[in-house]
């Protein structure tokens, strides 16, 4: 998350000179808000506060509010920006307070409408030049809340106002998404296609000219190539599909596991069937047992018969096994847990110290994280199957939350799931670093997950995620029983 308050400030723009000078202070204090200690910390709070009563910019406000939050001197902070909104009613933390009290905590798409108006009316677009992102966030919610409730092309066309070419896709892709998972293909297809054609854009432009904003677009690229392309496929336009795919493929090879699936559905379309079979085999191999029944007929064609299927089934499940023990070798360590005590959902105190005898995977998470979310699925099968085993705990960290409510809205989030998880509020601050469990873990971003063996000490460290239910099944049970074995020194 401190990361990420950096990143806020660098993405966000074209910096002017001021705004560049306040990105270099908040570089500058870095090694004491990542690593200080509880002193250095609140040594520089105190500095940060005296410098207020000779600021003259919004600016100098927003970088010391966002220091003083990395700081954990939220108190302090949420003085400093009530100072700052009176004196700037009109400015760019009035409205990102308003928006984030009012807009985001609307609940239809008629009182997200209404909100968006009186945003506009009361600060203006013209009045923040470089803030557009800021209302294209706002856009893409209102889009999303429209589309949800069916309202095609009221969704449409406010997605249609956004201006940063560069973040679009990330409102039309979940739009478009939405809007398929309705069934409306037509209004869904023209959206994706957009949020495609975008980040081709930006994904096969030059190497010198690719910038943060460029490398951001990129990333969408195949998610919004597979559902575009998805579309094609499920229409029989194999050929149409495969000339996007194989486009895509030439300016973006890494990408090639990300479109395999509809990759494979072109090439079986258009009787390519050995390549398409290639692929399959690469995407059982890797645990997308779901491709199985394709991957079955193909075997069948190809070799006249099912003969030798189970063999040659059996023989990829443990090429993937061996690969998955061959890549936790590259997450191991060996170093004592740091201890600690939590409160879970029902109040209830949680210590790494009682759970001694049982092996413990620590998965920390957040609401706002999706990557941490995308797991989820992989991570309730995988506790699922250590139901009955009493010497495994799965714990939830929830950490780095920004909503106040955040006590509520983790109760919903869990809830509304059907997430049968033990979650902890990583929110109990060290007395002498002021750090949370978190920072004491080393964690520099989530979601980020910990096996910790019986002694108490971490065995494996691991981050990113996958939606792949099957790969996480295999992978955390590799890891934990890999753990539950005495350590080679």
């Amino acid at each position: 998350m401190k990361k990420a308050f950096v990143a806020a400030l660098v993405l966000t723009a074209s910096l002017s000179y001021g705004q560049q000078k306040e990105v270099d202070k908040f570089q500058k204090y870095r090694p004491i808000w990542e690593n200080g200690t509880l002193d250095q910390k609140d040594s520089l709070a105190t500095v940060l506060i005296n410098e207020t009563k000779s600021y003259k910019t919004e600016q100098e406000y927003r970088t010391t509010i966002n220091l003083l939050r990395a700081l954990g001197h939220e108190d302090k902070m949420e003085a400093v920006e009530q100072v700052a909104k009176k004196k700037y009613p009109k400015g760019s933390l009035t409205r990102d307070a308003y928006i984030t009290a009012v807009f985001y905590k609307a609940e239809t798409s008629d009182s997200k409408e209404k909100t968006y108006k009186e945003i506009l009316k009361k600060w203006p677009v013209k009045n923040f030049p470089g803030e557009e992102l800021t209302y294209d966030y706002i856009l893409a919610n209102l889009a999303g809340s429209l589309a949800k409730e069916g309202k095609s092309q009221q969704a449409t066309a406010y997605l249609g106002q956004m201006q940063e070419r560069f973040w679009r896709g990330n409102g039309y892709l979940p739009v478009g998404q939405s809007l398929l998972a309705a069934g409306d293909t037509t209004a869904a297809a023209p959206l994706l296609k957009t949020a495609m054609e975008d980040a081709y854009y930006y994904i096969s432009l030059p190497e010198e000219q690719k910038d943060n904003k460029a490398r951001f677009a990129s990333m969408g690229y195949a998610s919004s190539m597979s559902a575009y392309v998805n579309i094609l496929v499920n229409q029989a336009k194999y050929t149409e599909a495969l000339e996007y795919i194989e486009k895509a493929l030439q300016v973006a090879p890494e990408q090639a596991d990300a479109l395999s699936s509809v990759y494979y559905k072109s090439l079986m379309g258009t009787g390519r069937k050995l390549e398409a079979y290639n692929i399959l085999t690469k995407l059982y191999a890797k645990g997308q047992f779901g491709v199985e029944d394709d991957l079955k007929r193909l075997y069948n064609e190809l070799n006249g018969s099912l003969n030798g299927y189970e063999r040659f089934n059996a023989g990829l499940k443990e090429e993937l096994v061996k690969s998955i023990r061959d890549h936790i070798k590259e997450m191991a360590t060996f170093k004592p847990a740091p201890a600690f005590e939590l409160t879970n959902l029902k109040g209830e105190k949680v210590s790494l110290a009682s759970l001694k005898g049982k092996v413990v995977v620590l998965d920390f998470w957040a609401t706002w994280c999706q990557p941490c979310i995308r797991s989820f699925p992989g991570m309730k099968a995988a506790q699922a199957q250590y139901e009955n085993d009493s010497d495994v705990q799965f714990l939830f960290i929830n950490t780095w939350e920004r909503d106040k409510n955040y006590k509520t809205n983790v109760v919903s989030f869990i809830e509304k799931n059907n997430f049968p998880f033990e979650v902890l509020y990583d929110d109990q601050k060290d007395a002498e670093t002021g750090q949370v469990m978190a920072a004491k873990y080393g964690v520099q971003g989530i979601p980020a997950k910990f096996v910790i063996d019986k002694e108490g000490n971490i065995r494996y460290f691991l981050t990113g995620s996958t939606p792949n239910v099957d790969y996480i099944k295999m992978e955390m049970k590799e890891l934990i029983e890999a753990a539950k074995k005495p350590h080679k020194g």
